[in-house]
């Protein structure tokens, strides 16, 4: 199974679904987490909280894009048929449930720069699995509204990483329409186990992103931009397990 990284909103008040799996995506998509699980649920800052799975819609989002992406380089990894009838299927359930909407953003072996930007270092928490230690963030819905926004400001100020900038602003609308009160949890999951335990502990990935748009912010491209190359190395093995997949 698929190592994966995720970013999750949890919320006061969801609307979600446990449709399964179409069979025709099964075969082509990376699956990183098994069907039927229940959605997550946590106590945060005395509320329980939900962030519903929605399997069967993020499923079919990631094989549309996935194709489209592929297809726009010549690549055809996912069958034409396929990637049809998972744009049809995606219409049909976002016309049967208006409501539902992903709440989770899946990463195969590795964390993506932009995530870093939603949170404080402050923020970082190391818990447990049987398998090993683990490494997440968490933080309130308005502040990562607020720090995700402010990170795409300096880019789009700059105008040079229009990459980055769209993905920011990608970004800045997903978390958008979520209710107040909700909780943005960046968690490394199974990609912690790509790591040794003592490099989870002194990991700076989110710290050094920080530091990097605030040079950007100053006019320090010399700092930004070997804090962005620390992190680029840092997460360089990551990288070349995700392509070589």
């Amino acid at each position: 199974m698929t190592k994966a990284a995720y970013l999750k909103v949890y919320s006061p008040e969801t609307a979600g679904s446990r449709d399964p799996v179409p069979g025709f995506v099964r075969s082509y998509g990376m699956l990183s987490e098994a069907e039927g699980d229940d959605h997550w649920t946590v106590e945060w800052e005395g509320q329980r909280l939900v962030c519903p799975r929605n399997l069967r819609l993020r499923v079919l989002e990631s094989t549309v894009a996935f194709a489209s992406a592929f297809r726009g380089l010549g690549v055809g990894l996912i069958p034409e048929d396929a990637a049809r009838a998972a744009d049809r299927e995606l219409r049909v359930y976002h016309t049967e449930n208006p409501s539902h909407r992903s709440h989770v953003l899946t990463s195969p072996w590795h964390v993506p720069v932009r995530w870093f930007t939603a949170f404080d270092p402050s923020e970082k928490l190391l818990y447990e699995v049987p398998e090993g230690p683990r490494l997440r963030y968490r933080t309130s819905i308005d502040d990562a509204r607020r720090r995700v926004a402010r990170a795409y400001g300096v880019l789009e100020k700059i105008g040079v990483f229009r990459g980055p900038a769209e993905e920011l602003g990608q970004l800045v609308g997903w978390l958008e329409p979520f209710p107040e009160g909700s909780m943005v949890e960046l968690d490394y999951a199974d990609v912690s186990d790509l790591f040794d335990p003592q490099e989870l502990v002194f990991d700076e990935s989110c710290e050094l992103i920080q530091e990097s748009i605030e040079a950007l912010d100053a006019g320090d491209m010399l700092r930004a931009g070997e804090n962005y190359g620390k992190v680029v190395t840092r997460w360089a093995p990551a990288f070349s397990v995700t392509f070589s997949n």
